[in-house]
């Protein structure tokens, strides 16, 4: 399968999964939580923050419980030792994407650019998930499990800090 991949459109994928890395998403997740702070919403930068560090605690400590091995390394055009389950990449930005989203819906802002901002946010978490199956790095259910748990993730996240918040800040 390896020798079928076009080599264009292997770069082209190589550069949206350095996207989905923990830099990249460590990058996106600082710069919407200025952006929240820059419209007054210290809560949502906070609670996004928070989300996604607990969330890289659990997605580590998953990989760590389920230890499963990556493709045979024949099918990988990525170098990487860690262990496959759930697909981190996929996870953390489909955790981003759903805390995002999720934030953005508690705010006063115009729906169309929510649902834009929505749309964007979900279509780089299926390209990164896509991307790792794509570079051998991972199994389909790897993917699909990391969108699952990652949105899950997020969304509830940002919602039980967002309440945690507002509750210190009513005593």
């Amino acid at each position: 399968m390896v020798d079928h991949r076009d080599p264009v459109v292997t770069d082209i994928v190589t550069a949206i999964t350095t996207v989905g890395s923990t830099g990249g998403v460590a990058l996106a997740t600082i710069a919407v939580a200025v952006w929240f702070v820059t419209r007054g919403a210290r809560p949502h930068a906070l609670a996004l923050v928070v989300t996604m560090l607990l969330g890289w605690g659990l997605m580590n400590a998953l990989k760590y419980t389920f230890r499963r091995d990556r493709p045979p390394l024949p099918e990988r055009l990525v170098d990487i030792s860690t262990f496959s389950f759930p697909s981190g990449h996929a996870m953390m930005s489909a955790m981003f994407a759903a805390a995002v989203v999720c934030a953005l819906a508690r705010m006063d802002l115009p729906r169309k650019r929510t649902r834009a901002a929505a749309a964007v946010v979900t279509a780089a978490s299926l390209l990164i998930g896509f991307s790792r199956v794509y570079l051998g790095a991972h199994w389909l259910t790897d993917v699909v499990a990391g969108w699952a748990l990652g949105a899950a993730f997020g969304a509830a996240g940002i919602v039980l800090v967002l309440r945690l918040i507002s509750a210190r800040a009513g005593r």
